[in-house]
């Protein structure tokens, strides 16, 4: 692979429970743990996993947006984690994020020109207030918003509309990256699509990359060109979507595809039903963290964490399943 826009390497997001002052021996939450992954220039690295698995904390801790414990975001070859306040706002001109609720990331309090012009003027894109109004103008029409809702409040218009604006802003500042973290979740489905085609023309448009996260297989299939699936704060399996979609690897990416509805009522598909629930990420389980819901568990499974394995060309998973050391057939599961 040739050099990636985006290179986290090992990052770790961990919440002290408690006061950590007081107490050396504090409990963690471990949201994000140990997680690696590239994006290449002009792709869609999807995300997806159960609510509560880390991937809006992993999106947001690589603008640092929220502080990483530990590990390496790279962007463009340059340590992100490193940078000062000012460095980093520099930075925020090349990765913005589009959040998952339209609702509250707009400021009731300003108008829709204003919202967009704050985002040039601190940015200092445009010589002057009139050319910051026609560069308003220009986005609201990019993203199939009227010039003649510049002058609205947030509150004037539907979700769907407040999430173009969002977009909008996002991509107001040409931006190389954009980490939408579940930009269609909070919409109605009618709207859902509206928006992914909007996110699919402005990539070509802007020549964007984007980290799209979704709890949706579907959504995230639409969108993106390759997948990383997490679990408890870690990432299990990473592929193309095409590898992914016909041969999950992980037991947990099996029984996400099996709940996927089917459009075709002769194709009958076993439907995976996982036991328990999700472990909590103070306490996880000792080994692999998905082995109490996992119907293949081993004994290794819950003494040692698996190593990420390339099983196929592109197809990486975390399972003793497909370490040969550990279980000489791996295609026999």
């Amino acid at each position: 692979m040739t050099d990636a826009l985006l290179d986290v390497k090992e990052l770790k997001v961990y919440f002290p429970v408690g006061n950590r002052f007081f107490n050396k021996n504090s409990l963690f939450v471990k949201a994000v743990d140990d997680i690696s992954f590239r994006v290449q220039k002009g792709e869609t690295l999807g995300i997806v996993g159960e609510s509560g698995c880390g991937k809006s904390t992993m999106g947001r801790s690589i603008l640092r947006l929220i502080e990483p414990t530990s590990g390496s975001v790279k962007f463009k070859g340059r340590e992100v984690t490193d940078l000062s306040k000012n460095e980093l706002r520099k930075l925020r001109s090349d990765i913005q994020i589009v959040f998952q609720d339209p609702y509250a990331s707009l400021n009731p309090q300003l108008t829709v020109e204003s919202i967009l012009g704050e985002a040039l003027s601190t940015h200092q894109i445009g010589q002057h207030a009139k050319e910051r109004k026609e560069m308003v103008t220009d986005l609201l029409v990019n993203v199939g918003l009227s010039p003649k809702h510049a002058g609205r409040y947030p509150h004037e218009f539907s979700g769907g509309q407040r999430q173009r604006i969002g977009i909008a802003r996002a991509i107001a500042v040409n931006p190389s990256l954009i980490v939408a973290d579940e930009p269609v979740s909070a919409l109605d489905v009618s709207v859902q699509a509206q928006i992914l085609n909007l996110f699919q023309h402005l990539k070509k448009t802007y020549e964007l990359t984007y980290i799209f996260i979704a709890h949706d297989l579907s959504v995230v299939k639409h969108v993106s060109d390759r997948i990383g699936v997490m679990y408890l704060g870690k990432m299990v399996e990473q592929a193309g979507k095409k590898q992914l979609f016909q041969k999950p690897l992980h037991p947990y990416t099996q029984a996400l595809m099996s709940a996927i509805p089917s459009l075709d009522p002769d194709m009958k598909k076993e439907r995976i039903i996982l036991k328990g629930d999700v472990p909590s990420p103070i306490s996880p389980p000792t080994g692999c963290y998905f082995n109490p819901r996992c119907q293949f568990r081993m004994e290794v499974c819950e003494k040692v964490k698996p190593r990420e394995i390339e099983a196929e060309p592109g197809h990486f998973v975390s399972c003793h399943l497909y370490d040969r050391d550990i279980h000489p057939n791996p295609t026999e599961k």
